[in-house]
């Protein structure tokens, strides 16, 4: 999908920003999405379908689930669904393929953001283009007005690379962190 499709109404957002921005409880506030009418049409239907979920989970939680092998297939499914593809870490002596999922991998880098000072993680993206091959990372960020661009990204790239070779013996490719945005606190504004 090119960067043209994800960009919700002109924001330079995408589905997946808006979600993160979301999940962050919309701190701190981004102009660009809080002004973007399209973008605030699709976080008020995200939080409607948020507390929907949340009521259909709760009223299932008190039913016990059938177990015939459609339902137990069908979580699996949706589980492999929301973690993202396999990708593999080693081969034990035994044979047995140890992997990690590519949503692990993606919570492990807004993890390296959160300790960064002055950045927000937006889109993550992971290419490996052979399947024993180092990883390629891609990250766009905003930085927090008045942060020295090239130390934050500095300070990412080193953190993401770090990160996953330390937490999931990978070998890394490249790591591109572009600053898309600069936000301002909410307090400055």
């Amino acid at each position: 999908m090119s960067d043209d499709v994800d960009d919700v109404g002109g924001s330079g957002f995408s589905l997946e920003d808006l979600s993160a921005y979301l999940d962050r409880g919309r701190t701190p506030r981004i102009p660009a999405i809080e002004r973007n009418a399209e973008c605030q049409a699709l976080l008020a239907s995200m939080e409607r379908m948020g507390h929907l979920s949340r009521e259909i989970i709760d009223e299932q939680a008190a039913e016990p689930l059938a177990e015939s092998w459609y339902d137990e297939i069908m979580r699996e499914v949706m589980r492999e669904f929301r973690a993202g593809r396999d990708i593999p870490l080693a081969r034990t002596a035994d044979g047995t393929q140890l992997v990690v999922t590519e949503g692990a991998l993606y919570e492990l880098i807004r993890t390296v953001g959160d300790d960064v000072p002055g950045v927000l993680v937006g889109r993550v993206r992971i290419d490996q283009p052979e399947p024993t091959g180092p990883l390629d990372v891609r990250v766009t960020v905003s930085v927090l007005f008045g942060y020295p661009m090239q130390g934050t990204v500095e300070l990412m790239r080193d953190g993401i690379r770090a990160a996953i070779e330390r937490h999931g013996e990978l070998r890394v490719g490249r790591v591109d962190v572009t600053v898309g945005d600069v936000h301002v606190d909410v307090e400055d504004e």
